[in-house]
């Protein structure tokens, strides 16, 4: 089960998220993951008039804000997230 404690070692495509600091500004728009490199994390919007946008977000200089699916919010630096999808699901982290 994903929770706060355990979010860096799952899958993060398809989960709501915030951009919450970006580039000193928040976005302030739920959206869902759809994709996810080593270095960005790909985020599809849905606008006030139902148009679908994708932005593409660098997690060195953001901080997101992601829903877990029990309803809790979790507040992640993307340094953390600086790594290959398919490696930091195996890596092991000291604290977070």
């Amino acid at each position: 089960m994903i929770n706060s404690k355990n979010i860096v070692y799952h899958e993060l495509i398809g989960l709501s998220v915030n951009v919450h600091k970006f580039n000193n500004e928040s976005l302030n728009r739920i959206g869902t993951v759809i994709d996810e490199t080593k270095n960005t994390l790909k985020i599809e919007f849905i606008t006030g008039n139902g148009k679908i946008t994708e932005k593409v977000f660098p997690k060195k200089v953001s901080t997101f804000q992601f829903k877990l699916p029990n309803g809790e919010f979790v507040e992640i630096d993307g340094k953390i997230l600086l790594i290959r999808p398919e490696d930091r699901i195996k890596k092991r982290y000291k604290k977070i």
